[in-house]
């Protein structure tokens, strides 16, 4: 049997990404087809750059987000990952008062 799912809100998949800091999360294996971002704020302002580099030389596909209040509204979105390696960066381009949870 397969290992039960940890639930939506597990704080062990949750990583906290300070005002003005980045987080980087890297992919070898293309058989990743596609992941899925969620951030969240405590009720606070949400204001994040998203960047999926592909490969060493390719251009990044950039995203950016905003949301008045993080825990009211959480973003959250499925990204393609064709062809590894690919790496994904959280920029949290807020004021260091308003730290986002990334997962």
């Amino acid at each position: 049997f397969p290992p039960p799912k940890k639930p939506l809100g597990d704080p062990a998949d949750t990583i906290l990404v300070q005002g003005g800091s980045l987080k980087t999360w890297s992919f070898a294996s293309p058989a990743l087809e596609r992941l899925q971002v969620r951030l969240t704020t405590e009720g606070r302002p949400l204001d994040a750059d998203i960047e999926l580099w592909q490969g060493p030389d390719n251009t990044p596909c950039k995203m950016r987000v905003y949301v008045e209040d993080g825990s009211l509204r959480p973003f959250s979105a499925v990204i393609e990952t064709p062809r590894g390696p690919n790496t994904v960066a959280i920029r949290n381009i807020g004021q260091i008062e308003f730290p986002l949870a990334a997962k």
